[in-house]
Parts: C-alpha cells; structure tokens; sequence
C-alpha cells in the first residue's frame, strides 16, 4: 500500500465514531447464522421508515433488541420514537448498549428514541396518542382467538389519518418456515385474511407482497411476506 493510499485511509479511519456496538441477541443471530435474513429484515423497516417519513410520534410494537427501530430516528421526521416489546431482555439490551451508544454518538437521535418493556395485550401502550406505528413480524405470534383485540389497541390509540405499516410472513408461503418460525408463528396470514382483519380496524388498508428486499405488487401467493399499509 503506498503512503498516498494509506494516508487517504488514515483520513476516512479518523472520521468514524470508534464506538462498538454489540448487536442484541436476535441480530446477532441472523447475522452470524443467515447474514442474508438480517438484510431482509432491515428491509422491511426501510419501507416501513419511508411510509412513516411524516409521522411526528411513531410507536414500533414488537420492536426486540431495537436494530430496526433505529431506522425511524434517522430516516422520519419523527420528534418522539418509541420501541416497545413484551421481552425485558431485549428491551434491556435495547437500552443499555443500542441507545447508549447512539447517546455517545448522537445525542440528538437518543434524545428522541426511548425504548419500553409493554405487553400490548396486557397493559397500557405509552403514550396518549401518536401518529405513526409499525409491529413487524409480531401478529403471526398472537393468538387468533386475540388477534383483534391486539389489532384494536393498536388502533385505539392513534390519531385520525395516522398511518401505520403491519408485516407478517406470508401462510402461502409455511412450507418453507424455518424451524423459529414453526415454532413460534402461531398465527399464520393469506393475504386476504390479512386485509380483511386489519380493514376491521382501519379506514383504508393497502396490501403489499414482498419477496428479500423487494416491495411489489405482484401475485401476492407466491410472496414470502405481506406488508400493509393502514391509515387510521
């Protein structure tokens, strides 16, 4: 490496923040197990951050070790982000090393994000009212027989003509579930039992496939997930 070369590096290595950011347990695991998984995911909460972009108050239900959370404070307009997720341990890993770091880096961002351990279907969402939510990967693991309450008290609390993003896997799609999803995704989706529960609870529901990264409109029973887009 020449001296021109390794000083320009020198340059660009004495830009970065020097903070270490241990991911929390969920993504690490997709990281280190199926690097890809962690990119899908991401990309759901980019599409999720685009729709949201005007949101002032945005709530992130289900929102684990806050990796996509983080999305929302750097890409929305949001002046308020809040993840919640019944899981203390990924709320406090959420807390103690994912907002710290931000706070170390960008006390501006902390400084608009907070993260709460909250059962949507067992206590009170924080809060009066917000504008924006997003619950990504989270319906499928609610019961059925609960499944409208859940969606009922998300609803209840957002202001007329908010908007949020829903996203679940796609039951067309069961046959190739991995074993987390076998176990854990209880509740699966088509897409048109999808809309019609979240039609009962929002004024104008618009479903989309996805397929990786992809958002489309396409033949929703050969997509992987389902994302919809509620306004209230």
């Amino acid at each position: 490496m020449t001296s021109v070369t390794r000083e320009a590096w020198e340059q660009v290595m004495a830009l970065s923040s020097g903070i270490n950011l241990p991911l929390g347990p969920n993504s690490t695991d997709r990281y280190l197990f199926d690097p890809k998984r962690l990119a899908f995911f991401l990309a759901r909460y980019k599409f999720a951050s685009k729709m949201l972009k005007r949101c002032k108050d945005i709530v992130d239900v289900g929102c684990g070790d806050g990796m996509g959370t983080l999305m929302y404070v750097s890409d929305t307009g949001a002046e308020k982000v809040t993840g919640i997720d019944f899981d203390a341990a990924l709320v406090d890993h959420a807390k103690k090393v994912l907002h710290a770091a931000l706070e170390q880096g960008r006390p501006d961002r902390a400084a608009r994000l907070s993260f709460e351990c909250v059962d949507v279907l067992d206590g009170p969402m924080p809060g009066a009212t917000f504008d924006g939510l997003s619950s990504l990967d989270v319906i499928e693991h609610i019961e059925e027989r609960l499944e409208h309450e859940f969606i009922g008290r998300l609803a209840a609390r957002m202001t007329d003509n908010g908007v949020a993003v829903i996203g679940t896997p796609n039951a067309h799609a069961r046959q190739y579930a991995s074993k987390h999803s076998e176990i854990g995704h209880i509740n699966n989706y088509t897409p048109d039992r999808l809309q019609g529960s979240l039609e009962q609870h929002f004024r104008r529901v618009f479903l989309f496939s996805m397929n990786d990264e992809i958002v489309h409109t396409g033949f929703d029973k050969l997509a992987h997930y389902l994302i919809a887009l509620c306004v209230k």
